[in-house]
């Protein structure tokens, strides 16, 4: 029976993350088994590259130092010639300045001549080193062509069990996430999908989408004009005397300009709950020191929470929980069904969260958004925006056997903590993990066709530079479009949305120290829209023969894909 995880800080404390961190010591040697990979070949290679590479680098700052010795003595050389041509001096100066110009130039020659030894032997040191390391890759090659894109979720997987991910997010997935729950595509208006990651909480359907959003933002342009004028002023003799002047005057304008901004966003539906609505952002209070001032503002926001709960003359029906830490903490002031709330998060529930907002050693603390609009909870993460959701296996290429062992434990090791403490919130309430919904139980195993989420990932990870406008000077929005399927082949439409732009001129009128109006030039940058369509073909069939891959085509979550 696989058991639910009710009290997900202590159960990562006390067995998941060894054991995901045993599982992923485990891959990688069942990995490098398959690879045929001799370790020790690839040791002694990379140590050679390494002392190469510290030759190269005493080498090259040697050879700096003495480029440094050559411009001195070649300066020391001109002034020496210079003064000894120009100066009015006698015989034994000019013999001695003379003396000095040929040292100087003496050791400016034998300092280039030593400089060109060295970057000669710096080059083929270089070349060396260049072809060691292509040496080294390509010992490397047989275990990083074994590195998939599943390798992280299938580690994650097998340590919570509860936990179920999609090879790619399906049209019926996200189906599922509209009629059962009541999801709303209106949230990728002005959007491009860059990654997502579909799975099941026992059944429960989830996506952690990364995406890519513009919004208008202003500029502040400033322009400068200098003018200049004579101004009379009589004199401490009684004359009048003429005095030019002069004044630099600005003038600003602001405009409209396109912002892009990256942003992670996990989605989840369950029916538990269903009329409940409320919001909660991160509280400072979570994990501060105890102290005066920390107790004192927290009984300032209970003090608050009190007298909105008592507070008859609004429609709210806010009733304060006996557990006023939570409260304090968690703050969902603006809930709107209090049995709901209470079903949901109870006394169980209350401690895992408070537990989570608190620590931040072990997990990341109380850095979570939780939004939840009837059966759609929204969760945001600090700690998850600085991350990367994409799985891609070049992340785990090298051709450092060692390094390429310690960064495929840590960048797994870090993955599975990254998405478990942004699952946290939801693990932390039981009847999530309760509610299960009956076209899950009795459904088969969710499999068909990418749904355009997928397919706006698809466009971002060949990169604007296939889709944009030949104007385009801003990021794209890469929007998707299905067209049709022959086939396993279906032809998918990418309308790139960017922004093309000119210069041009505004003229302010601004008063100068002359008592006259000034026409100021402000050169400010106009923004248009400019469209491109082009068109991307892909297949969910994990058996698309590679061989015939066409040009520019990528596999990448079971899809293969070209333009």
């Amino acid at each position: 029976m696989i058991e639910d995880v009710y009290e997900p800080l202590k159960e990562y404390c006390d067995s998941l993350r060894e054991k995901f961190a045993e599982l992923t010591r485990q891959k990688f040697r069942d990995l490098l088994s398959k690879s045929g990979v001799d370790v020790e070949a690839n040791r002694k290679l990379v140590a050679e590259i390494n002392d190469l590479t510290t030759k190269s680098s005493g080498k090259s700052a040697k050879h700096t130092l003495l480029l440094i010795i050559c411009i001195i003595s070649l300066t020391g050389a001109a002034v020496c010639g210079v003064l000894a041509y120009n100066a009015n001096l006698q015989l034994n100066e000019l013999t001695g300045l003379i003396i000095a110009c040929i040292a100087f130039l003496i050791l400016t020659v034998a300092s280039a001549i030593k400089c060109v030894k060295l970057y000669k032997l710096i080059k083929t040191l270089e070349d060396v080193i260049s072809r060691k390391t292509e040496e080294a890759r390509e010992q490397m090659r047989p275990l990083n062509d074994l590195y998939t894109w599943d390798i992280p979720i299938a580690l994650i997987e097998k340590t919570v069990p509860r936990l179920a991910f999609d090879p790619y997010f399906t049209i019926e997935r996200l189906e599922d996430l509209k009629r059962l729950f009541g999801w709303d595509d209106s949230f990728n208006d002005g959007k491009s999908i860059l990654f997502a990651q579909s799975g099941t909480i026992n059944g429960n359907p989830f996506v952690f989408g990364e995406f890519l959003e513009m919004n208008w933002e202003t500029k502040t342009y400033t322009g400068y004009k200098t003018i200049s004028w004579i101004d009379s002023v009589i004199g401490i003799d009684g004359k009048r005397y003429r005095i030019p002047k002069m004044q630099t005057l600005s003038a600003s304008v602001t405009k409209p300009c396109p912002a892009y901004s990256k942003d992670k966003l996990l989605i989840y539906g369950n029916d538990a709950a269903p009329n409940l609505n409320f919001s909660r952002t991160p509280s400072d209070l979570s994990n501060t020191e105890e102290g005066f001032i920390t107790d004192f503002r927290k009984r300032q926001v209970l003090k608050d929470l009190q007298e909105y709960s008592e507070n008859l003359d609004d429609d709210s029906n806010y009733t304060l929980m006996a557990n006023h830490e939570f409260e304090t903490l968690f703050n969902a002031r603006n809930r709107d069904n209090e049995v709901e709330f209470r079903l949901l998060f109870t006394s169980l529930a209350q401690e895992q969260i408070l537990k989570l907002m608190k620590d931040d050693r072990i997990g990341y603390g109380d850095d979570f958004t939780f939004i939840k609009r009837e059966k759609i909870n929204l969760l945001r993460s600090r700690h998850l925006s600085d991350f990367s959701l994409s799985t891609d296996p070049k992340i785990f290429h090298d051709w450092n056997f060692d390094r390429a062992h310690l960064n495929f434990l840590n960048i797994n090791e870090n993955y599975f903590k990254n998405l478990y403490f942004s699952l946290a919130p939801l693990l932390s309430i039981p009847l999530y993990q309760q509610t299960r919904t009956c076209e899950d139980i009795y459904k088969n195993a969710i499999s068909g066709q990418s749904s355009f989420w997928e397919h706006e990932a698809i466009a971002n990870y060949y990169g604007n530079e296939y889709f944009q406008h030949q104007d385009c000077v801003t990021e794209n929005i890469l929007k998707t479009e299905f067209v049709s399927r022959q086939g396993d082949i279906a032809k998918i439409r990418v309308i790139a949305n960017g922004f093309g732009s000119r210069e041009r001129i505004d003229y302010q009128m601004v008063w100068g120290g002359d008592g006259e109006l000034h026409k100021v030039p402000i050169k400010w940058t106009e923004y248009f829209p400019v469209k491109k369509e082009s068109y991307i073909y892909l297949s969910e069939n994990p058996k698309y023969p590679p061989c015939n891959k066409p040009p520019n085509s990528i596999f990448r979550r079971n899809i293969y894909a070209y333009i």
